[in-house]
């Protein structure tokens, strides 16, 4: 039953801007639970699933335009690489600083509070660029806004929105673009772990609720992100970050 909930929370946080790894080191906090982070690496690759299907045109259309030789798709591939880099090095050279942020609730408050900020001001900001107008020093900003995400309590995809409607991309476009430079974090993430996972019957029960939550979570998203309606998620930030601060 555990980890038939693990999977609802991990499907549902992951995309909802709302931070999975915060509500994970929030839980271990309260619960005293130790996460299983080879398990939270596979739900990671299951929701990994369910955001190819949410970008399969887009990833298609991608793969067609290199095929073709379009010259305008490779830019876009070097400006999703672009967006990916800060989070990959970041991760890599601050990995310890960046689990012990794990164990401050009044710190997590705080990235929360960041998160809820982002998503009130997400509402008001985005104007019409599409992935092919955007410059390679816009797709830079996006992926430090990713490289942020990296702390509990940041919802790395209502940073990466925020830093996409920040620099003048049009809603939509913004929010596919997140998950798009999203898929080799989660893949790399994933796979390091892979090895350490022990597959059995409840994991696959798991992983799957987690891609079906999650699937239905993705276009809940999109349907509050063109609707301005992301301050819903913002107030839900306040609330945690004001619960993390008085268990803090």
């Amino acid at each position: 039953m555990e980890k038939i909930i693990l999977g609802i929370i991990q499907g549902a946080t992951e995309f909802l801007p709302i931070s999975s790894s915060g509500h994970l080191a929030l839980f271990s906090s309260m619960f005293k639970i130790n996460p299983d982070l080879p398990l939270f690496s596979f739900l990671h690759i299951a929701t990994l699933f369910a955001i190819l299907i949410f970008v399969h045109k887009e990833i298609l259309e991608i793969l067609e335009g290199l095929f073709t030789l379009n010259k305008k798709y490779y830019i876009l591939v070097i400006k999703l690489i672009i967006s990916t880099i800060p989070a990959g090095l970041f991760g890599i050279l601050f990995n310890s600083k960046i689990e012990n942020s794990f164990n401050s609730l009044k710190l997590i408050a705080f990235f929360f509070l960041l998160t809820s900020a982002a998503l009130f001001i997400s509402d008001n900001i985005g104007k019409d660029k599409d992935f092919f107008s955007i410059s390679y020093l816009d797709a830079l900003i996006i992926g430090l806004f990713q490289m942020l995400a990296i702390f509990p309590g940041i919802s790395r995809s209502g940073f990466t929105l925020f830093g996409a409607l920040l620099i003048g991309m049009q809603r939509e476009k913004a929010l596919k673009y997140s998950f798009l430079m999203s898929v080799p974090i989660i893949l790399g993430a994933g796979i390091l772990e892979f090895k350490n996972i022990q597959f059995n019957y409840s994991i696959f029960v798991t992983g799957l609720l987690a891609f079906i939550v999650g699937l239905i979570s993705l276009y809940i998203l999109k349907r509050v992100t063109i609707i301005k309606k992301l301050k819903i998620f913002g107030y839900y930030c306040l609330v945690v970050a004001i619960v993390a601060f008085f268990l803090g």
